[in-house]
């Protein structure tokens, strides 16, 4: 007797849980950029992942750019990822990529690529399965839940 699994969303359709093979395509997408960016020491190229971060953050993930491109290439993923940690990360990506051209713009090359480098330290670790803000997100609701119990 076989046990059949779940079925995946294959629509791009506002959801609650995205697909993980979703999650990885954007991810994708922004190393991508961020690696053209150095090879080519071009920083306007990281436009691209903001406005894209910008418009998924806006209309959802059915008008990410990277999503529609990359996730095709990717195994279809069982796993999901809560949409609201997935809006946490993106205000995360978009507030680096913010810095990063904030500081290049500046002539504040260090903390240019300070910023970047930590945008890509948590993409290559989200795309190694570890989720950097993921953890930041949880520990941030715990440190509310425990000053929640305090007030009462």
């Amino acid at each position: 007797m076989m046990m059949s699994q779940p079925a995946v969303n294959l629509s791009y359709e506002c959801v609650e849980e995205v697909p993980l093979h979703r999650v990885r395509g954007n991810q994708l997408g922004i190393l991508l950029s961020v690696i053209a960016t150095v090879l080519t020491q071009q920083w306007w190229i990281l436009v691209l992942p903001l406005a894209v971060q910008l418009i998924s953050r806006a209309y959802g993930v059915k008008y990410n750019l990277f999503v529609r491109l990359f996730s095709p290439l990717l195994p279809v993923s069982q796993r999901t990822e809560a949409r609201e940690l997935l809006r946490f990360n993106n205000l995360l990506a978009i507030l680096f990529l913010v810095v990063t051209l904030a500081a290049h713009y500046f002539g504040l090359t260090l903390l240019s690529y300070i910023s970047l480098g930590m945008l890509t330290a948590a993409v290559v670790a989200a795309l190694s399965g570890f989720c950097l803000g993921c953890f930041m997100y949880f520990q941030y609701k715990q440190f509310r839940f425990r000053q929640a119990a305090k007030t009462k």
